[in-house]
């Protein structure tokens, strides 16, 4: 996020709390640098789930990305955002029936396949619309090389087909008229950082579709590398080196080329791209003392930004915060943390009634004090697409899109009602008391 403190301030104080912002011009500046780098056989595609507001999806879709959808839900949103068929892959181990023949009727770019119970569905839904439907196959390799946080590959996993059992799965796909055979995915974790492991699980994917397509006799139109690019979030992480991943990326793309020719090789991400460019800020609506324990309780929490309130995570540390004052001009803020001044040990936590909706425990901030706002970066990605926004009723966030020196609202806030959005008021009279 390239917004100076005092441009955050000013804003803040201009919309009203919880929010998410996302730096839109931080934003293209990185997709760009990326996809400038690439060679012309790989195409980055942008991962819905981490951010799915359509704007956000749009933008993405104007710089030259994607999409890769994993729901009906996403993929609408992809269409909406102005995606073409062609440029979507639909991913996912659950793809419903309907799904399937809402994906084949629309003619999107790729369904990955990840058994061959799906691939049966897939063969009935092309039938029943009369087309021919591209399809790759999603592979659980035997060995996990990839290093990720968040392994999805490599051992048993409800993704992908076992490498072990890709005959059965080839045996089946030649019984299927209606599949025309793209090429492979492999996607074995999230949240990588080191440069050499990716490069390492790509060179590996590469190889595997290069010996599929000899074992098999099917020609390999499609790569599908997956992705996993980290961001670091906690100070013992450091930066993913994506230099040296597109320099070695891009040196697999001319080898593939020339062993498979007219090969296109796919890298996907969410995180990566959009993560950084975002923030989440919340109020606080008041602190208070509890056996001898400071606490800063704020307008938001657990419900918008899970991700930071440890739930699910593997480590138990907090995310980068700033404390923005109400009360006195940042940059006073500024200096006074950085002379070791006016700092406190404070726990700061949401308005859920639940020990969990924890954003910062006992860490050492600047003095807190009511009115003052609190800000999480990197919070671009799995911040709202990943939280229980329903949960004890609260609204959700508004989210607001900066860029060219203008304010974009492009979520706006929830209210009350949306509690019972989709509900129906019915007592049957045989349950009603006399």
């Amino acid at each position: 996020m390239n917004l100076t403190d005092d441009q955050l301030l000013s804003l803040i104080r201009s919309h009203r709390t919880p929010f998410f912002l996302y730096d839109g011009d931080a934003l293209c500046s990185h997709v760009s640098s990326i996809l400038a780098r690439l060679h012309p056989a790989v195409k980055l595609h942008y991962a819905l789930k981490a951010n799915g507001n359509v704007s956000i999806a749009a933008l993405l879709r104007s710089l030259g990305c994607g999409a890769e959808i994993a729901s009906s839900g996403e993929l609408y949103t992809a269409l909406k955002a102005g995606y073409e068929p062609e440029d979507i892959i639909f991913a996912g181990p659950g793809k419903t029936e309907s799904e399937l023949n809402e994906a084949a009727e629309t003619g999107i770019g790729c369904i990955n396949v990840e058994s061959v119970r799906e691939l049966r569905l897939l063969e009935k839904a092309a039938e029943r619309s009369g087309v021919r439907v591209r399809a790759a196959v999603r592979i659980n390799p035997d060995a996990d090389v990839s290093g990720a946080t968040i392994k999805m590959g490599g051992a048993a996993r409800p993704f992908g087909v076992d490498e072990s059992q890709l005959d059965v799965f080839f045996a089946a796909l030649r019984e299927c008229g209606h599949i025309q055979f793209q090429g492979i995915q492999i996607y074995t974790g999230t949240q990588m950082l080191k440069a050499e492991e990716i490069i390492g699980s790509f060179a590996n994917t590469i190889r595997l579709a290069g010996e599929i397509g000899e074992k098999y006799s099917l020609p390999i139109h499609s790569i599908n590398l997956g992705g996993g690019f980290g961001i670091p979030y906690f100070a013992h992480e450091q930066p993913l080196d994506m230099d040296q991943v597109l320099q070695h990326l891009n040196r697999l793309a001319a080898e593939a080329v020339q062993r498979m020719p007219g090969v296109r090789l796919i890298i996907e991400s969410g995180r990566y791209l959009v993560a950084c460019s975002g923030m989440y800020m919340t109020k606080v609506l008041y602190t208070k003392t509890s056996k001898g324990e400071r606490f800063a309780v704020t307008d938001g929490g657990m419900n918008h930004y899970a991700s930071a309130a440890f739930r699910g995570r593997r480590l138990r540390d907090n995310f980068p915060v700033k404390v923005f004052s109400a009360h006195k001009k940042q940059q006073d803020v500024d200096h006074a943390e950085e002379a070791g001044q006016q700092e406190e040990e404070v726990t700061v936590v949401g308005p859920l009634c639940t020990p969990e909706d924890c954003l910062v425990r006992k860490a050492k901030l600047p003095l807190i004090r009511e009115d003052d706002y609190i800000g999480i970066p990197n919070a671009g990605a799995y911040g709202l697409s990943y939280s229980p926004v329903d949960f004890l009723g609260h609204p959700a966030p508004a989210e607001l899109l900066a860029a060219g020196g203008q304010v974009y609202v492009i979520r706006e806030h929830g209210n009350r009602t949306d509690a019972l959005r989709h509900q129906r008021l019915i007592v049957p009279k045989t349950l009603q008391q006399i």
